[in-house]
């Protein structure tokens, strides 16, 4: 729990991605340009809101520019065939890109190469959905900026990627080393420029070159169930399948996220959140990690904040990585390093995450290998991370969770792992705990935070209504919450409102 191999691990990161962060620049967003079609200059089409018009090549009178074959229809252009391009798609502002399951293919240009994205926004939003984007036999020269390679851009914009597939955003065979390749990037840092918001849900995304989904800067963004396969062992370069940060927030839920494993001397990771002074730039804060399955990544999840000499920062950032599912089967990382959860950072929230298999087992490789590795001081208090509940009589309560933290909010091992939990109040007559949810095993008495997550779950069910006050205690450490038990509710129910509940005061002893 010491974490010096995290923060390690951290400075070398940030070196590497410090060549991705770039500076959005709108030069080029507005500029109307002549395209030759063999025909003749084409001349920019006037669409109709009501009628759908056909088109061998699109263009906006201002900045859009599809050289695909579409069927415009209001601001929804729709593809009608397969397609290969040479240069960028260029998507008018507020515009619908339905690929209708068709291809769009990056392709060099003959005595040229291909640069940039496959499609990018022109204003400030653009919408993708059932795309099928790919790269085929790019040049393997490396390139950065706006010129990295990337098969969806958006740059100070908001919409959305739906049920759209990825594929080989890459250069070369896939041997390359060039800091790019990446499927969908988000990025919003101009200075002053409002929040932008992207959703990314139900998209494949394989074959990249160096990540799947990136988001930096002034964005939310929502990834949410989407499959996104590494190539993972490689030695060629670092991949990561989600990685978000310098002040990007927003959920990352239900996404299969694998195959992310580096064997050179560096680590891979299946979601990543970077910030702070040690990637000069700002924090990324309050982002939701849930319910996703992530299996065979050098680290499951990384989060890596720190100031510019690998401390944690002095201001929580108040990350949640709750339930996730999260296995590696071997130790294939050339450092070694390899964790299911990794945190550098301040007040973070880990619990209820399933971590299996040699590949994350301490005793694996005692010092490399580790199940939850953070960067925190001694234990001092306990914290219910759940909040209380309202729960019927004679019904099973959802999960109560408690931890223990540093002074910071960092989970911490305490030195004394056995705690007793002690019920009292009106509600206390002929309560029971258990370990399942289903209220059906052996009555529990005691927890044991001795795990990776510092942390223990328990359920209760009550005989008869009114407060009680749970108290989770050793002779070190006490916490306590009050629940409410009630009639009136349906067998079974539990009530989501808020009822009273002590304060959460991790120096409490």
């Amino acid at each position: 729990m010491g974490g010096n191999r995290c923060g390690l691990i951290g400075i070398v990161l940030a070196e590497v991605l410090s060549l991705w962060v770039v500076t959005y620049s709108g030069d080029g967003l507005a500029e109307e340009r002549e395209h030759d079609t063999g025909e003749g200059v084409m001349v920019a089409p006037q669409v109709d809101p009501g009628m759908e018009t056909h088109f061998e090549t699109f263009q906006s009178p201002t900045c859009g520019f599809i050289p695909c074959p579409v069927t415009a229809s209001g601001n929804v252009l729709t593809l009608t065939a397969s397609c290969a391009t040479y240069s960028s798609l260029l998507i008018p502002d507020g515009y619908t890109l339905d690929g209708a399951g068709h291809f769009i293919a990056a392709v060099d240009a003959p005595g040229q190469r291909f640069v940039g994205p496959i499609v990018r926004n022109c204003g400030s939003s653009a919408f993708y959905r059932n795309l099928r984007l790919m790269a085929v036999g790019l040049s393997n020269i490396c390139d950065s900026g706006d010129d990295a390679l990337t098969g969806i851009r958006f740059d100070n914009a908001s919409g959305s990627v739906t049920n759209t597939q990825i594929f080989n955003i890459r250069q070369g065979d896939g041997t390359s080393g060039c800091q790019e390749g990446i499927g969908i990037a988000i990025r919003n840092q101009e200075p002053g420029a409002p929040t932008r918001v992207v959703a990314v849900g139900n998209n494949i995304l394989t074959g990249y070159q160096k990540a799947g989904i990136m988001a930096v800067g002034n964005v939310d963004v929502g990834i949410i169930g989407n499959r996104i396969s590494g190539a993972g062992p490689i030695g060629n370069i670092a991949q990561v399948g989600i990685q978000i940060g310098l002040g990007a927030t927003g959920v990352i839920v239900a996404n299969d996220v694998s195959g992310h494993s580096y064997t050179g001397q560096g680590v891979a990771s299946g979601i990543l959140v970077y910030g702070g002074g040690l990637y000069g730039g700002p924090l990324s804060s309050n982002v939701a990690i849930r319910d996703n399955q992530l299996y065979n990544n050098d680290i499951g999840v990384y989060l890596s904040q720190g100031n510019a000499d690998g401390s944690p920062p002095s201001v929580r950032t108040n990350i949640a990585v709750v339930d996730n599912i999260l296995e590696n089967g071997a130790v294939t990382n050339g450092y070694v390093y390899q964790a299911g959860i990794a945190d550098l950072g301040t007040g973070n929230i880990i619990h209820s995450n399933r971590i299996t298999g040699p590949g994350y087992d301490p005793a694996t490789l005692p010092g490399s290998t580790f199940a939850v590795d953070v960067v925190a001081g001694p234990a001092v208090g306990l914290t219910f991370l759940t909040q209380a509940q309202q729960v019927a009589v004679g019904a099973c309560s959802g999960p109560v969770v408690v931890q223990s933290q540093d002074v910071n909010g960092n989970l911490s091992i305490p030195a004394l792992t056995d705690f007793s939990i002690t019920p009292v109040g009106e509600a206390a007559l002929g309560i029971q705990f258990y370990a399942d949810a289903s209220c059906t095993g052996p009555a529990l008495t005691s927890l044991d935070l001795s795990n990776p997550e510092a942390s223990g779950r328990f359920y209760f069910r009550a005989a008869v209504p009114g407060n009680v006050t749970l108290i989770v205690w050793n002779f070190i450490m006490t916490q306590f919450q009050t629940q409410q038990v009630v009639t009136g509710l349906a067998p079974g129910e539990t009530s989501g409102l808020p009822v009273a509940t002590s304060p959460v005061d991790a120096s409490q002893g």
